[in-house]
C-alpha cells in the first residue's frame, strides 16, 4: 500500500542515524512513522461506506478489520526506543492486536449472518471496540492522529 512506502524512509532512518544517544530522535521517527500510519487509518475508516443492505455488512466488517489488521502490522513494525517500548506494547501494540482478532471472530460471524437481519442487528450491538487502547496515553504520547483512528474504528 502507499503507506507502507511512505514509511519505509522512517524505518530507514534510525539505522542512518549518527553517534549520538538519538533518544529523542527515535521518539520523533517514531512517533512521525505511527502519526503516518494512523493518519492513513483515519483516511481508509473515513473512505468506507456504511452498508445500507444486509448483504453490505460482511463486506464493511471485511474492510475495518483489515484497516486495523494493516495499522496493527505497520504499528509493530516500527522501532520505538527502547525505553518506551514495553509501555507502547502494553497500551497501543498488544491491545491492538488483540482488537484485530476480535474483529476477524466478528466479522466471521457478520458473514455466517449472511443477510439475516435478526442476527446482524444482534450482532451490531456486540462488535468489539477498541476500548482497551489507552487513548489518553496515544495523546499524552504525541499519537493523536493514533487516538483519532482509535476513536474511528469504534
Amino acid at each position: 500500500m502507499m503507506r507502507a512506502l511512505v514509511l519505509l524512509p522512517l524505518l530507514l532512518l534510525p539505522a542512518c542515524g549518527g553517534g549520538d544517544d538519538g533518544g529523542e530522535d527515535v521518539k520523533a521517527t517514531y512517533v512521525a512513522g505511527a502519526t503516518a500510519v494512523c493518519e492513513g487509518a483515519v483516511e481508509d475508516f473515513e473512505a468506507l461506506v456504511t452498508p445500507t443492505t444486509p448483504e453490505g455488512f460482511a463486506p464493511y466488517a471485511d474492510s475495518l478489520v483489515g484497516i486495523l489488521e494493516e495499522a496493527h502490522q505497520e504499528l509493530a513494525a516500527l522501532t520505538p526506543p527502547e525505553a518506551d517500548k514495553a509501555r507502547l506494547d502494553e497500551k497501543v501494540v498488544d491491545p491492538l492486536e488483540k482488537l484485530v482478532d476480535e474483529g476477524k471472530a466478528y466479522a466471521a460471524q457478520v458473514r455466517a449472518a449472511g443477510a439475516d437481519q435478526a442476527k446482524l442487528l444482534t450482532l451490531l450491538s456486540e462488535r468489539p471496540t477498541g476500548d482497551t487502547i489507552d487513548v489518553g496515553y496515544l495523546r499524552s504520547y504525541g499519537l493523536s492522529a493514533c487516538a483519532e483512528a482509535v476513536e474511528k474504528a469504534g
